[in-house]
């Protein structure tokens, strides 16, 4: 392929992810929409919750004032506004996981198209003007296309497996709900306070997509303070000491940077914590001579790292190429691993700083 070639396919591949950023917005502001109209009737569930709650212990302090048929109406009413409620709640939650998703969708595509910009800004016009990527452009904009795609992938089946299932069991059980307050109240109650307890688990498993998706943290607080939160969720939840050792880095990180490498380790520590049948992980950050040296390491079993590297599916199971791609191709650095049957695995990577 000729220079002016490459030029005009590179052209065209940023017009049409600036045509997917304009599309993206659209959804965005669109998604924003239906946040506000949500959250308004959330908050108009919630008084009149609060409004039959309290009709309700005036009922129960006050019994003989009612009828049987006023009492059953009264908790009817009540468990229909709590159960609306949960469910509205439940919606809300869900189209703040669509909106963060679309959000963070659109940073990487406004991070790719920064990097065509700046591929059809050199000046040589060779493709010998990327050299200090030590790959080809074409190679190079491919990884980073390859890493944006398997990210909206690895997304879109956690979104439907996650959120998208569980609001339709959601849906389900309260129409189930719904049909035993005429037959059978307590079993209604009964089934209610599940109902509700499945849906504080859905609330609670939409926010760790959030966070997922991209944590809020980062944005407020930076990389490290981010890091440090994961590191010790993560340790609990998978019954792993995590150590965080910072050097040198006392200042914050552009954007893409900052989550480049937050993704970076969070991948080398899924694998800790799904291959490495380890007791204690270490994550180090240190700056030397303008450089970025970032290490997770750990105590686990080990493997043979040519034979993972000569397995594509290997590689694919460990994330490697993944990795790879995020330190190479989009921060233009240096990857590496290293291990060995019984002494643990060392993943590490050098980046220069910005």
């Amino acid at each position: 392929m000729s220079d002016q070639d490459f030029r005009q396919k590179v052209e065209s591949m940023r017009d049409t992810y600036r045509e997917e950023q304009s599309r993206l917005q659209r959804e965005i502001n669109e998604n924003e929409v239906l946040v506000r109209q949500v959250t308004a009737d959330v908050e108009k569930l919630a008084q009149r919750e609060l409004s039959v709650s309290n009709r309700v212990r005036d009922l129960d302090v006050n019994l003989e004032r009612y009828s049987k048929a006023e009492i059953k109406n009264f908790y009817a009413a009540a468990q229909e506004v709590q159960m609306r409620l949960q469910m509205m709640r439940a919606q809300l939650d869900q189209l703040q996981v669509r909106q963060s998703g679309m959000r963070n969708q659109q940073k990487r595509l406004a991070e790719i198209v920064d990097l065509m910009d700046e591929m059809l800004s050199q000046d040589s016009g060779t493709r010998t003007g990327a050299a200090n990527l030590e790959v080809n452009p074409e190679d190079q904009l491919a990884n980073v296309i390859l890493t944006h795609e398997k990210d909206l992938h690895r997304i879109s089946l956690q979104i439907h497996d996650g959120p998208v299932q569980v609001m339709s069991n959601l849906v389900l059980r309260a129409e189930i709900v719904q049909r035993m307050i005429d037959r059978d109240i307590e079993q209604a109650r009964t089934e209610l306070a599940s109902l509700k307890t499945a849906i504080n688990n859905a609330l609670q498993a939409g926010r760790k997509l959030i966070f997922d998706l991209r944590p809020m943290t980062i944005d407020d607080l930076g990389l490290i303070p981010t890091l440090r939160r994961f590191a010790t969720q993560f340790g609990e939840q998978n019954k792993l000491e995590v150590n965080v050792i910072v050097q040198g880095l006392d200042t914050r990180l552009p954007s893409h940077y900052e989550l480049t490498i937050f993704r970076f380790i969070q991948e080398a520590l899924n694998n800790v914590s799904a291959h490495a049948n380890a007791n204690q992980a270490r994550v180090l950050l240190s700056v030397y001579e303008n450089m970025l040296q970032i290490v997770v390491e750990d105590d686990g079993s080990g493997f043979h790292v040519s034979e993972v590297l000569a397995d594509k599916n290997a590689r694919k199971g460990m994330g490697i190429a993944n990795m790879r791609q995020r330190i190479e191709a989009i921060l233009q650095g240096q990857f590496g691993v290293e291990s060995s049957i019984g002494q643990g695995t060392r993943v590490a990577a050098t980046v220069p700083m910005p």
